[in-house]
C-alpha cells in the first residue's frame, strides 16, 4: 500500500499533537523563561524609554510656487536642511543624542537619529501631523513646538525674499517715471515762464473772444500789439503745451500706482504672517510611547515558542526517519 503524502515527509497532525503533548512542559519553561527575559530586556534598563509629542497643522499663507499643494509645499519646508541644522544647534543634539564628533560621520548619524524621532506627514485630511519622540517629554514638546515656529521663519525668509526682488524693480520704476514727471513738469513750468501759457484751454477761449474783436476793430492783428504777441505764443507753444500736460497726466497716474505697489510691498517686507493653522498642540506627554513592553513580551515570546517547537518538530522527525530505517 502506498503511504500518503504527509507521511513520506515524517509530518501528520497525530505527530504533531504527540509533540505538544510530549514537551509542553518543556515549552510551557521555554514561555516562561522567554516572558521574563522580554520583561527584563525591555526594561528602561536596557531600552531607554521615549515619550512622544503630536502637533497636527493646516498650512495657511503660503504663496503657491508651482502645481503642488499647500499642504505639499509646507512638507518641503518641513524637510528643509536649514530647519533641521536649526533643530541641532538650538537644542545641542550632538551631547542629547549623545552622538561621539570624534568618529566617522557623526552628521550622518546625528541626522538618521533625528529621522528616526521626528516623524512628519501628510494626513487624509491634507493636514501635517508632527511626531516628536525623546526620551524627555518636555524636550520632545519643545522641539515639535519649535518645527512649527522654524517653517514659520523659512517661510517667512522665502517670501520675503521674492518680495525683495519685487520691490527692487518697482523702486526702479518708480524712480524713472518720477524723473519722467519732474523734466515734463519742468517742461511746463518753461514754457509758462517764457511765453505766459498758464492754461491752455482757459486761456484760448477767453483771448480768442477778446483778440478777434479787437482785430475787427484795428487794434490788433497788425503783428505788432501786445495781443499779437500773445496769440503767437499760443499759437506756438498751445499744441506743445497740451500734449506735454496730457502726458504728464498719464505719468502722474502711473507713477501713483507704482508708488502704491511700492507702499504695499514694503509692508509685506516688515509684517509678522504665520503660515500654519494650529489644530492639535504639542503637549508633554505623560507616559512613555516606546517601547511598548507588551508587544515586546508577546513577540519574543511567540518567536521562541515557534523556534523550539520547530527544532522539536524537526528532532523528532530525524528519530522517526532513523528508527523506520532500522526496520
Amino acid at each position: 500500500m502506498t503511504e500518503s503524502s504527509s507521511n513520506k515527509h515524517g509530518f501528520d497532525a497525530l505527530f504533531i499533537i504527540d509533540i505538544l503533548l510530549k514537551y509542553k512542559m518543556h515549552l510551557i519553561i521555554i514561555g516562561v523563561v522567554a516572558v521574563i527575559l522580554s520583561v527584563i530586556f525591555s526594561s528602561p534598563f536596557f531600552i531607554k524609554p521615549k515619550f512622544k509629542s503630536t502637533a497636527v497643522v493646516y498650512p495657511s499663507n503660503l504663496i503657491p510656487y508651482s502645481t503642488e499643494s499647500p499642504t505639499e509645499q509646507m512638507l518641503q519646508l518641513f524637510a528643509s536642511e536649514d530647519i533641521r541644522d536649526a533643530l541641532i544647534d538650538d537644542f545641542d543634539l550632538y551631547t542629547h543624542y549623545e552622538v561621539d564628533t570624534s568618529q566617522d560621520y557623526p552628521k550622518t548619524i546625528l541626522h538618521g537619529m533625528m529621522i528616526e524621532n521626528i516623524k512628519i506627514d501628510k494626513t487624509k485630511f491634507e493636514s501635517v501631523e508632527i511626531n516628536v519622540w525623546d526620551w524627555d517629554p518636555h524636550v520632545a514638546k519643545s522641539m515639535a513646538d519649535s518645527v512649527i515656529s522654524k517653517v514659520h521663519e523659512k517661510a517667512r525668509q522665502l517670501q520675503r525674499s521674492k518680495t525683495e526682488e519685487v520691490l527692487f524693480i518697482t523702486k526702479n520704476q518708480l524712480d524713472l517715471k518720477k524723473a519722467e514727471m519732474d523734466s515734463m513738469e519742468n517742461e511746463i513750468r518753461e514754457i509758462r515762464q517764457k511765453f505766459g501759457i498758464l492754461d491752455f484751454e482757459e486761456q484760448v477761449n477767453s483771448f480768442s473772444r477778446v483778440y478777434y474783436t479787437e482785430v475787427a476793430a484795428g487794434r490788433a492783428g497788425t503783428g505788432g500789439r501786445p495781443m499779437d504777441k500773445v496769440m503767437q505764443n499760443l499759437q506756438a507753444k498751445g499744441g506743445e503745451y497740451v500734449s506735454i500736460k496730457e502726458h504728464l497726466w498719464r505719468i502722474r497716474g502711473q507713477y501713483n500706482d507704482y508708488k502704491k505697489e511700492y507702499e504695499d510691498l514694503e509692508r509685506d517686507m516688515i509684517k509678522e504672517l504665520t503660515y500654519s493653522n494650529v489644530v492639535t498642540s504639542p503637549v508633554a506627554a505623560e507616559k512613555k510611547s516606546y517601547p511598548v513592553r507588551s508587544l515586546i513580551v508577546l513577540m519574543f515570546t511567540g518567536s521562541m515558542l515557534l523556534l523550539s517547537f520547530i527544532i522539536l518538530v524537526l528532532y523528532e522527525n530525524s528519530k522517526r526517519m532513523e528508527l523506520n530505517k532500522s526496520l
